[in-house]
């Protein structure tokens, strides 16, 4: 038999918004943190993912929430105040619960979301990451405290498993040193076939900024170029490449070594016409270029902060990503730099969960870029 179109087009529609199947709930064991402070949640996890109920979301926010049973639909506005402030959370009792699919609709800011939800115990229950992403607001999975963090101050970040962040040291027009040093420096012609080459595969070049920002949409291919260290050739050799390229980059300092600018590395005002132009990011590989986990807990953390102000100071205000120098890190340098305001931490190697670590692929001088694809790490 064949449908009508209408009748065709209601079907697809009733389809895609058939909610969930029924599911098994468990007692979540996450700590919660809004604004950093520790909050209670009575939460669950279905599916690998915390579910909390509305009011809860909107107590710890600060949202305004009406229920209307005609409708059958929750709305929640933000900064117009909760008047539930002195609810307390309702204690989650049993290790396991039904998890029963409900068809309440939920506005948000007065937009209809397709925010799907389960009834747990007689009440209704959300996943957090859908609330946080309605709103544009963070929240961040921090595996090192092992706890989920909502920050409605700073923006709504996901990693979507679609973006590669390649990693490039110096750059050198000398055949000799290209054929000692392929793993520390590339040709500023091979830059650009890396880069040609990336966008002939599907892969679109963004910005870590704009990453950070969201912007990294999903069912599209993505790739991030990054440069340490802040050698002069970052400025005199790669940085005409990524002009002519039309390709943003993010080159993380030597923070020291700018301030000082003893030679070898590009200076300040460099690093600011480099800003100017829109195709150059310019953050921290630390103040030195030490491992970061064989430092005193005081001493990295006064290096961090000169690095942060420095780069403040002199680049001007933006959100600022940190580089571990050798890709060395642990669970205590992560809550240090996070603790200092650095937004993002890049590394070479995934040690734990954690929502704002990304995993780069360090690019030779002799490496094809098909071929790092299938090994590299999508972020």
């Amino acid at each position: 038999m064949r449908l009508s179109r209408p009748l065709a087009l209601a079907l697809c529609a009733a389809l895609l918004t058939t909610p969930a199947a029924a599911a098994t709930a468990k007692k979540s064991s996450e700590n919660f943190y809004v604004y950093n402070v520790k909050t209670p949640f009575s939460a669950y996890q279905v599916g690998g993912n915390n579910y909390i109920r509305a009011r809860d979301f909107a107590r710890a926010t600060g949202c305004g929430l009406t229920y209307d049973p005609e409708t059958s639909s929750i709305r929640l506005t933000a900064d117009t105040g909760y008047d539930g402030a002195d609810e307390t959370a309702v204690p989650v009792t049993a290790a396991r619960a039904a998890a029963r699919p409900t068809l309440q609709t939920v506005y948000v800011n007065g937009e209809a979301t397709d925010i799907q939800g389960y009834s747990i115990g007689g009440y209704n229950y959300f996943k957090l990451r859908d609330l946080s992403r309605a709103f544009g607001w963070s929240v961040i999975y921090n595996g090192a405290q092992k706890r989920v963090e909502l920050n409605p101050e700073r923006p709504y970040f996901e990693k979507n498993r679609n973006t590669i962040v390649y990693m490039y040291h110096g750059f050198s027009e000398d055949p000799a040193v290209l054929a000692a040093h392929p793993n520390l420096y590339t040709s500023p012609w091979k830059l650009r076939c890396d880069i040609q080459e990336m966008r002939a595969l599907g892969y679109e070049c963004i910005s870590l900024e704009d990453y950070y920002q969201g912007k990294a949409v999903k069912g599209k291919k993505y790739f991030i170029i990054t440069i340490d260290d802040g050698y002069l050739d970052n400025y005199t050799l790669a940085y005409p490449v990524l002009v002519q390229e039309k390709a943003p980059a993010s080159i993380f300092t030597i923070v020291r070594e700018m301030e000082n600018e003893t030679g070898g590395y590009f200076t300040t005002e460099q690093a600011r016409e480099m800003e100017e132009s829109g195709y150059v990011k310019v953050y921290a590989h630390n103040l030195d270029h030490v491992n970061c986990t064989g430092l005193d807990p005081f001493e990295f953390d006064r290096e961090l902060q000169r690095a942060y102000t420095s780069l403040r100071e002199r680049l001007g205000i933006k959100n600022l990503f940190f580089a571990y120098p050798y890709g060395a890190y642990n669970t205590s340098t992560y809550v240090k730099v996070r603790d200092n305001g650095f937004r993002l931490q890049l590394v070479q190697k995934s040690l734990f969960q954690a929502d704002d670590v990304l995993v780069r692929q360090n690019v030779w001088y002799d490496s094809g870029m098909s071929s790092l694809i299938k090994k590299a790490y999508h972020n």
